[in-house]
């Protein structure tokens, strides 16, 4: 009987530790919030994904509870902050709706999560969109210019 008992609650002990370690390795900010001041645009990938542009901050990735068919096609959206914070979050009641279609049922955000490099990279191949922007370089001076400044 101690037997069985003790096997029991190392068992127990062994799951625990496990689940604990989990978690930390795989663990997502799906619950990332965004100031409605700091939007700096939306990029939809498909009906249910969009791309939050943010001025001074990473972009966001937004996944939405349902389905927007003409997410893709809009020209306007209306950000909606049901808990009148100031900010769109993740996992919250706030949502995205289309002030142009004719039946505007806004959906909410299941998800917002922050993008790094890595990942806007990865949402460029899946949804074959440019979301980066080229850096532009310093221009690069012609012989010829710098000739003719010389002999000036």
């Amino acid at each position: 009987m101690k037997a069985v008992i003790a096997v029991a609650l190392s068992t127990l002990a062994f799951s625990a530790a496990a689940g604990a370690v989990a978690p930390a390795s795989s663990s997502v900010e799906k619950d990332a919030c965004i100031s409605l001041t700091r939007i700096g645009g939306l990029r939809a990938l498909d009906n249910r994904t969009a791309v939050i542009f943010s001025m001074g901050k990473p972009s966001y990735v937004v996944t939405l509870s349902a389905p927007l068919p003409e997410l893709k096609f809009a020209h306007r959206y209306a950000y909606i902050d049901r808990d009148r914070d100031g900010r769109l979050c993740g996992r919250s009641r706030d949502g995205i709706a289309l002030p142009d279609e004719s039946v505007r049922i806004p959906t909410t955000i299941m998800a917002m999560t922050p993008l790094d490099a890595q990942s806007v990279e990865a949402l460029e191949l899946k949804y074959e969109v440019k979301l980066s922007r080229k850096r532009k370089n310093a221009p690069v001076q012609d012989e010829r210019e710098s000739g003719a400044a010389d002999s000036a």
